[in-house]
């Protein structure tokens, strides 16, 4: 979800960056991606940013993708090369696009970033249905991309998220005894609590595991293809919420996020 917010575009807001949901923080990893597929319900003007700067430095350049703007008929790229608000320091290439957001329904969309060549497209396949593209003639090394609802405007997203590989080795239970995850599973085995944890570490589409110490009892759980910043849990007597850790211990899947 992002908040209503009383901004038009980058171009009148010198730090844009301040405002963005960071899909940094989601465990995205942003430097090895090339493209970002979504969904979004909101009734105009939603837009994407990819900057240069990996801490939310709105002076370095970035690229703004925004999609339905001027009142939901316009879909527009724009390079931005600092934050003086100056005409000169921006470049935008757009495109009619009537009615392509709705109020009531989540449309899909994508963009791409590759070797410069910036695009936005509808649908679920990158490469498909483009509705705008440019292309970058010294194009910056994307370091972190963030989402916004422009003008007044609630917007609910589901973003399909490429998140880094780098478990830290270590769980942690953060809720109370009788609690369970309640997530894609991965199948129900008989094993102790050690064998559980080891298990789940093993597998990469494995982030929570819930024992059932009483009956050694393990399930094993994914949250599939949707990023889930809050894991949905169940009261369950005799069982125990586990998650793994990321990023050195910092982020726990369903705990700290």
């Amino acid at each position: 979800m992002t908040d209503e917010i009383d901004i038009i575009s980058s171009s009148y807001e010198a730090n844009i960056l301040d405002y963005i949901v960071d899909l940094s923080s989601y465990r995205m990893d942003v430097l090895s991606a090339r493209f970002l597929t979504f969904e979004v319900k909101a009734c105009k003007h939603v837009a994407l940013y990819a900057s240069s700067s990996d801490n939310k430095d709105s002076t370095k350049p970035l690229y703004e993708i925004a999609i339905g703007s001027h009142h939901n008929t316009r879909t527009l790229v724009r390079r931005r090369n600092d934050a003086s608000l100056q005409a000169s320091s921006s470049i935008t290439k757009q495109s009619d696009t009537q009615n392509v957001l709705n109020c009531n329904e989540n449309r899909p969309f994508w963009i791409s970033w590759e070797a410069g060549s910036i695009m936005v497209g509808s649908g679920n396949g990158v490469g498909e249905n483009v509705i705008v593209s440019w292309i970058d003639q010294a194009p910056f090394s994307v370091k972190s991309l963030g989402i916004l609802t422009l003008d007044k405007v609630v917007g609910e997203w589901k973003v399909f998220i490429p998140v880094k590989d780098n478990f830290a080795g270590y769980s942690t239970s953060c809720e109370a005894p009788g609690k369970r995850a309640v997530l894609l599973s991965l199948g129900v085995v008989s094993s102790s609590l050690l064998q559980c944890a080891a298990m789940c570490s093993q597998l990469n589409s494995c982030v929570v595991y819930n024992p059932q110490n009483q009956e050694k009892r393990c399930e094993l759980l994914s949250v599939g293809t949707d990023p889930l910043t809050d894991v949905p849990k169940s009261l369950a007597v005799g069982w125990q919420y586990y998650a793994k850790c990321y990023d050195e211990n910092e982020a726990c899947f369903g705990c700290f996020f």
